[in-house]
């Protein structure tokens, strides 16, 4: 490795760490199980909670198809149908539909003659389609462009995902409506029944159950291959430590790797930040050792740049005064539970063991209803059953995702932030 690298050759915030000179931890049996599950011809469905590293660790292992397979990457469903993702797929591969081509003339005469439609760069799709094309002497042209498919069982995009050995990632599926959920199961039942060899396809959202994400059938059942991703362990992130600076040829202390775990808070994004303003900092002043008010900086630096809206809410959300404080109890209970929801029995269970006594449901019922108000932000949110009717009984979730990792940084962090 040259050691003429800068800090953000390194570390990477908010890119796929996929070069080979970023920083990066392989994620043990979670990322293995994903490669496995994608050269089997299987649909890895990657879940677990925010910022743990599902889209960087999919990316990484996407890399080594880079020279068999184009990958087409859809960073969010939000708002998007299967149509859309369609057309981000054929516009990866230098394809555009003309379906139809009409033109008009004053005297309204007019013939119609067949029209061809091909594929553009890669010349795949040789599609002969129903159109009228109108000749006159003096035109008035108008041309509709639509999509090849018309049906999530369509079979052609199937044909030109193959042909071309893509690979098809869809991120963020926890957005998808409810419309998108339904085309989506309907298209992994047409790909399972074609038997596929080079179109692979990896799915991932932000939940703590693979049902939540993807109806639940026998017809993709048998193709989806549920992975779950828990938060970057504290190995993972000394490794990710571990390298990256020694690549830059900066000295950091046994002391300093272990705060800089603990602070990241399982987050591969906040430690890669805070990996990147610390080696920035030492830098400066010709590559010297990390020192502890390098991350004091940091952490500030990161409140001040990437989470002061969800720092602010939090604030405004707890108690900043009694002897309970129970709002603050439950947010901290939930921000360090695995899980992305949590039962009323489990908030009695660990808020009854922070306070040393016995804490009622009754006496957190309150706080946690007030927590779903607009007074404290709407901070938290039912959950709603993923079967459909309405929410799930007995079970809170944070309505940003994000909030967990952020409360427990404020906790954990040395300075006041925020």
């Amino acid at each position: 490795m040259s050691n003429t690298l800068k800090p953000g050759d390194v570390f990477v915030p908010g890119q796929f760490p996929i070069e080979e000179s970023n920083a990066y931890a392989d994620r043990g049996t979670p990322q293995k199980d994903t490669a496995t599950a994608l050269r089997r011809g299987y649909v890895p469905l990657v879940y677990g909670g925010y910022g743990v590293g599902k889209s960087s660790m999919v990316a990484r292992v996407a890399k080594s198809f880079e020279h068999e397979n184009k990958l087409v990457y859809v960073e969010t469903v939000y708002a998007k149908s299967l149509d859309a993702i369609f057309k981000q797929v054929l516009e990866a591969l230098g394809y555009e539909v003309t379906v139809q081509r009409t033109t008009q003339n004053n005297n309204k005469t007019t013939s119609s003659v067949g029209t061809e439609v091909e594929g553009g760069v890669f010349q795949v799709l040789k599609a002969k389609v129903k159109g009228g094309l109108s000749k006159s002497r003096e035109d008035n042209q108008t041309i509709v462009n639509e999509l090849v498919v018309t049906s999530p069982t369509e079979s052609k995009i199937i044909d030109v995902c193959e042909e071309n050995g893509i690979l098809l990632i869809i991120d963020e599926l926890h957005r998808a409506d409810q419309s998108l959920t339904n085309d989506l199961s309907a298209f992994l039942k047409a790909y399972a029944n074609k038997n596929c060899k080079k179109f692979k396809i990896a799915l991932l959202g932000t939940e703590n159950e693979a049902s939540r994400l993807v109806i639940s059938d026998p017809g993709t059942d048998r193709l989806l291959e549920e992975i779950s991703l828990p938060p970057l362990s504290a190995l993972e992130a000394e490794e990710i430590i571990s390298t990256g600076f020694p690549r830059l040829e900066i000295a950091v202390s046994q002391e300093v790797k272990d705060d800089l775990v603990k602070y990241s808070v399982g987050s591969p994004f906040v430690l890669q930040f805070l990996c990147l303003e610390v080696s920035e900092a030492s830098e400066e002043e010709s590559k010297r050792p990390i020192r502890y008010e390098d991350i004091e900086v940091a952490l500030k630096n990161y409140a001040r740049r990437k989470a002061q809206r969800l720092i602010r809410e939090y604030r405004a959300a707890i108690e900043t005064s009694g002897d309970k404080r129970y709002r603050k109890q439950i947010l901290l209970a939930m921000a360090n539970s695995d899980d992305e929801y949590v039962t009323m029995e489990f908030l009695v269970e660990e808020i009854s063991k922070s306070l040393g006594e016995s804490v009622p449901a009754t006496a957190l019922s309150g706080p946690l209803r007030a927590l779903k108000t607009e007074k404290y932000g709407s901070i938290l949110r039912d959950v709603e059953n993923p079967a459909g009717g309405g929410r799930l009984s007995n079970y809170s979730g944070f309505s940003d995702p994000a909030m967990k990792a952020i409360i427990r940084m404020v906790e954990a962090s040395p300075v006041a932030i925020g």
